[in-house]
């Protein structure tokens, strides 16, 4: 299956505290750099799914866009360039248990242009399905919706986060698959989202919009799916955090290949909710233990059985 994934490819810098912080001081912490960004995390996860993935991003000839891209093509991934004049960098600083204290993004992808990524763009008529990143300015978002809608092909939204989300909410109508946050769906509804019945309520309200398949993360506490043929909560599966960096992105693309793939609305939700524990076990953005295995349907059964982990 091919998947073409548009948006964004970063460097992450992740710093997580090893004893007492103390404000308006240097602490001892364990800093970490390492391959990021919502849609490259998407497409390795996707690679990692046994995807033929093709990544269109930007990056400039500077040291982080040079790490970079040898990453990429070492994970096995086409990449296809539209460049700029600096590689983005993101900038986490987690609690000492591994969840997030904040983040700071300097993407730049918002500054590439419509001409820009579809000069970069293959056809896409030879996909299976397309992700869209939010990172990607307001009118490159509708303009790779516009095509996939011409050409009859799934397309998923990544909303990145919440003041980004609104950039995909004219793409929304025809998308096959959408998962924000509970801060990114207040964004997009102008609903509440602080409780699983809140998650439910701006989950139908996304589906109303015209999204196929929604899922409201609440993290710690799981996520609400929104489907044709399925409405519920699933709880978070058991994990010892290591970091929480890139798990959303994880249940995005196990959850939309299992749905590209015809497996049932809950065996797309189960193997998100695994995959997503098996990121946060991990301190990198994307771990090596997802698998192929994950979309295996008596694999998914099982695990929904209560027979796995």
């Amino acid at each position: 299956m091919r998947v073409a994934v548009a948006g964004s490819a970063i460097l992450d810098v992740i710093a997580r505290p090893t004893s007492k912080v103390e404000v308006d001081s240097s602490n001892e912490g364990d800093i970490r750099v390492g391959a990021g960004g919502a849609a490259r995390n998407v497409a390795e996860n996707l690679v990692r799914l046994g995807c033929r993935v093709t990544l269109v991003t930007d990056l400039a000839d500077d040291f982080p866009g040079r790490f970079l891209l040898d990453y990429i093509r070492g994970v096995g991934m086409e990449v296809r360039l539209s460049r700029r004049r600096r590689t983005g960098v993101y900038l986490a600083l987690l609690h000492p248990d591994g969840t997030l204290d904040r983040g700071f993004c300097a993407t730049g992808t918002e500054s590439v242009t419509p001409d820009e990524v579809l000069a970069a763009l293959p056809d896409l008529a030879d996909f299976h399905g397309v992700v869209i990143d939010a990172n990607l300015a307001g009118n490159v978002v509708g303009t790779l919706a516009d095509r996939c809608r011409r050409l009859n092909i799934p397309y998923a939204l990544e909303t990145v986060a919440h003041e980004r989300a609104l950039r995909v909410l004219p793409a929304i109508p025809g998308c096959a698959f959408i998962k924000p946050d509970r801060a990114e769906a207040r964004m997009l509804t102008g609903l509440p989202c602080g409780t699983r019945a809140e998650a439910a309520a701006c989950a139908g309200r996304l589906r109303e919009i015209g999204a196929g398949t929604v899922i409201v993360s609440l993290g710690e506490d799981g996520f609400h799916m929104e489907h044709p043929e399925l409405s519920g909560h699933f709880p978070a599966a058991p994990a010892t955090v290591a970091d929480v960096t890139g798990a959303g992105d994880a249940l995005f693309a196990a959850a939309f290949l299992a749905l590209l793939k015809g497996l049932s609305p809950r065996q797309a939700a189960e193997a998100g909710r695994l995959a997503a524990a098996l990121t946060v076990a991990c301190p990198t953005a994307v771990t090596p233990a997802v698998t192929p295995k994950l979309l295996d349907e008596s694999f998914l059964d099982d695990s929904l059985a209560g027979e796995r982990p």
